[in-house]
């Protein structure tokens, strides 16, 4: 029974959690406390963080990536990462073990701009 996921809604709203929109999502049951039970397909509850609070996460460690891999002494001309990222129903956006696990598979990917010859 540890294999099985439960579905949660998802507010897709802005930060400030206006949004009325969401979305069904499939997630990894909580692995501790008191859950409500559900039948195959039917909803258990509501996750606490929007998908845009979710994203916001997911664009900070980006952001850290970026500057991190493309200030190196001798940076590489691209640098390219590869994220699985699965909704949780209370941390919000988490990063899979491998990217085939998560909900989402994301590609970030940073060429740096060749450097033209002085005069060149």
């Amino acid at each position: 029974m540890a294999d099985e996921t439960q579905l949660i809604w998802v507010p897709l709203g802005g930060s400030d959690g206006t949004g009325a929109e969401r979305m069904a999502m499939e997630v990894e049951p909580v692995g501790s406390g008191v859950v409500r039970a559900a039948r195959p397909g039917e909803i258990v509850g509501t996750a606490t963080r929007t998908l845009a609070e979710s994203f916001d996460q997911v664009r900070a460690a980006a952001a850290l990536l970026m500057d991190r891999l493309t200030t190196l002494p001798s940076p590489p001309s691209t640098v390219e990462v590869e994220l699985g990222v699965k909704i949780n129903a209370e941390a919000g956006a988490v990063v899979a073990k491998t990217a085939a696990e998560g909900n989402f598979t994301i590609r970030l990917t940073w060429q740096r701009a060749e450097v033209s010859p002085p005069g060149g």
